[in-house]
């Protein structure tokens, strides 16, 4: 990308640049890029997980997390229920919206999943 600025001097000193609007986008569009890249690159010297593409799409299509990550982590409705305490069926009805579940409920889940709660929790 090569940038056509238009420098505005008050005086002898420089004080505005004016860009075309498609490069002012294009040099945005890179920043933000380059922002991601080091949220990625700070993610993974903290040691953080990360998760296949299908896991990250079911999320993205509105999928109940709590189901997409025990599907994920291989952990059937009774085995997270009883690591819970709770029925299977409270399992259910929280992966189908049936029930919003209790804060102690959802912390103990996101706990089994080895996830933080805000991962689990619908917004």
């Amino acid at each position: 990308m090569k940038i056509h600025p238009q420098t505005i001097y008050k005086g002898q000193q420089p004080a505005f640049v004016v860009l075309p609007i498609q490069e002012y986008h294009a040099l945005i569009s890179t920043v933000q890029d380059l922002e991601d890249i080091q949220e990625i690159k700070q993610h993974i010297e903290e040691d953080g997980e990360t998760f296949p593409l299908e896991v990250v799409l079911a999320l993205s299509e509105g999928k109940n997390p709590i189901k997409v990550y025990r599907e994920y982590r291989g952990i059937s409705q009774t085995a997270l229920a009883s690591k819970v305490n709770v029925s299977k069926q409270y399992i259910s009805q929280l992966e189908t919206g049936e029930r919003q579940g209790t804060s102690k409920v959802l912390k103990s889940i996101a706990k089994a999943l080895t996830l933080n709660l805000e991962d689990i929790v619908l917004s």
